[in-house]
């Protein structure tokens, strides 16, 4: 009988302890539900604002149509003073870059050396028939 408020009180602390984890568990798993709720709020956002972007590039694509473009300077050209566009008021010579051009120095080659690589043979190409195979 003297062991009995000793056990009572390892009664209550594991009661106590299974009742917290209870709770903790609990918690544990209302935070993950109202986090893959968020996630689930975010992926509909998300495939919205997709189907604006492609809406809008649609859109684009339509109001940038070269066909569409030509009406309405058909139009309002007139009113707008439209003129075609002349090259030189994109760039002019000295706006562009110079185009580098390698130099190949073909003076210390031969002529024989060429001929030679015409008779080789390399990966899916079919051999030149010599004279004495051909006859």
């Amino acid at each position: 009988m003297r062991f009995a408020p000793v056990l009572r009180s390892i009664d209550i602390l594991m009661v106590a302890a299974l009742l917290g984890s209870v709770v903790w568990t609990f918690k544990v798993k209302h935070d993950s539900q109202q986090a893959i709720d968020r996630v689930a709020i975010l992926e509909k956002q998300i495939e919205a604002e997709k189907n604006r972007v492609d809406l809008l590039k649609s859109d684009w694509s339509l109001l940038t149509s070269p066909a569409r473009l030509e009406k309405l300077v058909k139009h309002y050209g007139i009113q707008l003073e439209l003129k075609p566009i002349e090259p030189s008021q994109l760039a002019d010579d000295n706006s562009l870059p110079g185009i580098k051009r390698p130099e190949v120095d073909f003076s210390d080659q031969d002529d024989e050396g060429f001929a030679e690589v015409d008779n080789q043979i390399s990966t899916g190409s079919v051999a030149v028939p010599t004279q004495r195979e051909a006859q």
